[in-house]
């Protein structure tokens, strides 16, 4: 039995993305309904009842933690800006199971669904889970979901395995054995990861010098992080910004 979808965004060209580019199908789901305002969230939601929420954190009559709370659909996915993250904090204690920060990753925005689906007892099929993803067949470690989280909060920083482990209070060991072994990426992989999409996020406006983007992201020496960007996206920050 398919899981009823209900997403919640005010950015239309990313509502249509969601809904046609994403294979809900793939995951055990289908979109029962969609909602550019907390209002029509709400009228929607009574009315399909769904299994799962989709929501951006920031709406125009509203915000999405408030109608996680009102509503209180049985798991929530939370989309929000890289300035909201400490909502999406809120968020998550709100009762939501994943946030995902603004420009969506398909990889991630598949797994944070995997949880959601998982989390309501729905399953997931394999189909469509790509070959370097563990699958997620069963429930996601709450110590790599919190590792994720500490990654998002603390990318602008020195951050370390170490770091995260200690502040996990397990070993490194474990925790390097656990991340890998659920994500198929290593710890530092998920980081740079993480910190290249937040530059790729800031390179696109102009007014941000490519110095002050190494240094939001947690790099020092800008020559280190132009290498490293290069590296993953295939070209210097400056080549990216006249691209985008």
């Amino acid at each position: 039995m398919m899981l009823r979808v209900v997403i919640v965004e005010d950015e239309l060209p990313l509502l249509r993305e969601l809904v046609e580019t994403f294979s809900w199908r793939s995951v055990n789901c289908v979109v029962a309904a969609t909602a550019g305002t907390a209002a029509e969230a709400r009228r929607v939601i009574a009315e399909t009842r769904p299994d799962i929420l989709v929501t951006d954190i920031q709406l125009p009559d509203g915000n999405g933690i408030s109608l996680i709370e009102e509503t209180t659909p049985r798991a929530a996915i939370v989309i929000t800006g890289h300035s909201q993250i400490e909502f999406a904090q809120k968020a998550l204690r709100a009762g939501a199971v994943d946030f995902l920060l603004k420009p969506l990753d398909d990889q991630e925005l598949r797994s944070a669904v995997q949880r959601a689906v998982i989390h309501v007892g729905g399953g997931v099929t394999m189909e469509a889970t790509p070959p370097s993803e563990s699958p997620a067949g069963g429930s996601v470690n709450p110590l790599v979901h919190e590792a994720r989280i500490f990654i998002q909060k603390n990318y602008p920083h020195d951050v370390s395995l170490n770091e995260a482990a200690r502040y996990l209070a397990i070993s490194e060991g474990h925790l390097a054995s656990l991340f890998k072994q659920q994500t198929g990426k290593t710890f530092v992989q998920a980081l740079t990861e993480h910190r290249m999409t937040v530059a790729a996020t800031l390179l696109r406006d102009p007014r941000n010098r490519v110095t002050e983007v190494a240094r939001q992201c947690g790099y020092r020496d800008p020559t280190y992080f132009s290498r490293v960007f290069r590296r993953t996206m295939g070209m210097s920050p400056r080549e990216y910004r006249q691209q985008n």
